[in-house]
């Protein structure tokens, strides 16, 4: 690859992590009614019982942070070209931590340990299934010759 091309791919590759990062800023700055109305909102188009409810916005946590880890993993290797795994989670854990206090100073929320063991937990699966996909397409290629 030439280095304008890695270099643009970097690029894109932040600018993705931002974005992620922007929208679960957005989605933490609702107040308590207008995240609990999303949630209610997302759970019925599901086509879900409202009880449903709580378990919907612990897997928004989880994919969400999952989301934001492989992009971190992707930036770090567009930017470094090898994988940082450790330094891709600590990177997405930081941010849950920094979302769970965010939230402390919005109406409704609340900073909550569990919230970011799940943000933590889906950050963990998102780079465990990163390395799965490239151990994968190792060995395919390795049986295709």
């Amino acid at each position: 690859m030439k280095p304008k091309e890695s270099t643009v791919l970097a690029a894109v590759s932040w600018t993705a992590v931002a974005v992620c990062m922007g929208i679960i800023f957005f989605l933490s700055s609702q107040d308590g009614s207008g995240s609990q109305a999303l949630s209610d909102n997302f759970t019925s188009f599901l086509g879900l019982p409202l009880y449903f409810v709580r378990a919907v916005r612990k897997a928004a946590h989880f994919l969400e942070f999952t989301g934001l880890a492989m992009l971190f993993f992707n930036a770090l290797y567009r930017s470094f070209g090898r994988f940082r795994p450790f330094l891709s989670f600590l990177l997405t854990a930081a941010y849950a931590a920094s979302d769970e206090f965010h939230q402390l100073f919005v109406d409704g929320r609340a900073c909550r340990f569990f919230d970011f063991f799940v943000d933590c937990a889906g950050a963990a699966t998102g780079i465990a299934v990163l390395y799965l996909l490239i151990f994968l397409f190792g060995k395919l290629k390795s049986w295709r010759g």
